[in-house]
């Protein structure tokens, strides 16, 4: 068990990274932001002159970067900031109408930040972690079928998970909504059906694979090129954010917590299990932290979950350092080593380890 000094020097950290935010987070975040729409903008440009993969790539490139922007502002990473414009609060951020603007997407952004903001980073690696892949897969691992067919059967959900697993899956949990499942996925008569079909799934593939494609067609003669590199790069889209998503928090050498106990929720054993159920990915410049979407710093994020992107990279080598220093776990792989542990839970040839915490105080 890390000694009280150990705590004392990782809050410490994450204290000294916040009174070191500044405009410079919040500009740094918008360049990201400037160079997704530029992306896109490209990827229509090579769409029209039939760039076809070029088209597809740029274009899934902007949807992630549109992800990442969700994902730190929603986490209140820039509110903070003196000066800047209101709509980068995370109070602000992609909420009602703005949803349509800062981030259309398949999944309603309040379900979203209840699901993942509250939900994933409060009870990380529990039974009541809505993302917790090993129990999610559960269905999967224990399936009487061969290894390469479940793995193909991943595949498809990797291409499409947004749709068949990650919206249903926020709404599910939102306050007042029931239960998506595979049995009841079409049925509109409930809720979060209706909300997901009509107010998500509709507009978005009415404005993305119909309106879209048919205003470059009209404008460019573009031949139905758009509306193919449109759908590669949706399915480009869903590969890359599994791939860089979904193996954080699984593989054999991280850790699933039970029994946690009321006086465990914050404090010292809060921080010591976001760091025994999290794992890094290679990480230091901007196109690696970019590529992956700054999750390649996963434990500091659940350590410190609302600091801007730049922080991260700036104390993840203290992070590290601190750890090795007190003798905890720091799991830090490339990404495909980490897609491979994933898929090894996912597909049931390894289990996650089980772990009882260390009963300590609350200081």
């Amino acid at each position: 068990m890390p000694s009280e000094q150990f705590f004392t020097a990782l809050k410490a950290i994450g204290q000294r990274a916040e009174s070191e935010i500044s405009k410079t987070d919040y500009y740094h975040m918008r360049i990201i932001g400037l160079a997704g729409h530029g992306s896109f903008l490209l990827g229509v440009y090579c769409a029209v002159q039939q760039y076809m993969l070029p088209a597809a790539v740029l274009m899934a490139w902007s949807l992630m970067i549109s992800w990442l922007l969700m994902h730190h502002i929603g986490h209140g990473g820039y509110n903070k900031i003196a000066g800047i414009p209101r709509r980068y609060h995370s109070k602000h951020y992609a909420q009602g109408w703005r949803r349509y603007i800062d981030w259309f997407d398949w999944i309603k952004p309040e379900a979203w930040n209840y699901e993942h903001n509250y939900l994933h980073h409060s009870f990380t690696g529990e039974l009541k972690d809505p993302d917790l892949v090993e129990e999610n897969l559960d269905w999967l691992a224990k399936a009487k079928l061969p290894v390469p067919l479940k793995k193909l059967i991943l595949l498809f959900f990797a291409l499409t998970w947004k749709v068949t697993y990650y919206s249903a899956r926020t709404l599910s949990f939102l306050r007042g909504h029931n239960k998506v499942t595979f049995a009841n996925f079409l049925d509109i008569r409930q809720k979060s059906q209706r909300v997901m079909w009509l107010q998500l799934f509709l507009p978005y593939g009415l404005f993305h694979f119909a309106l879209l494609p048919l205003l470059v067609e009209w404008w460019f003669s573009a031949s139905g090129s758009f509306l193919l590199c449109r759908i590669v790069a949706e399915l480009l889209h869903n590969l890359h954010t599994f791939i860089i998503i979904v193996p954080n928090h699984a593989g054999e050498d991280l850790c699933r917590f039970h029994d946690i106990q009321k006086q465990q929720r914050r404090g010292d054993s809060y921080y010591l299990r976001q760091i025994l159920g999290s794992a890094n990915y290679h990480c230091g410049n901007e196109w690696l932290d970019l590529s992956q979407m700054y999750l390649n710093y996963q434990i500091e994020h659940h350590l410190f979950p609302a600091l801007p992107m730049r922080q991260y990279r700036r104390i993840q080598p203290q992070v590290k350092a601190l750890c090795l220093q007190h003798g905890v776990p720091y799991i830090q792989e490339s990404v495909w080593q980490r897609l491979s542990k994933m898929v090894a839970i996912a597909t049931g040839c390894q289990k996650m380890q089980t772990t009882v915490p260390v009963n300590i105080s609350q200081r």
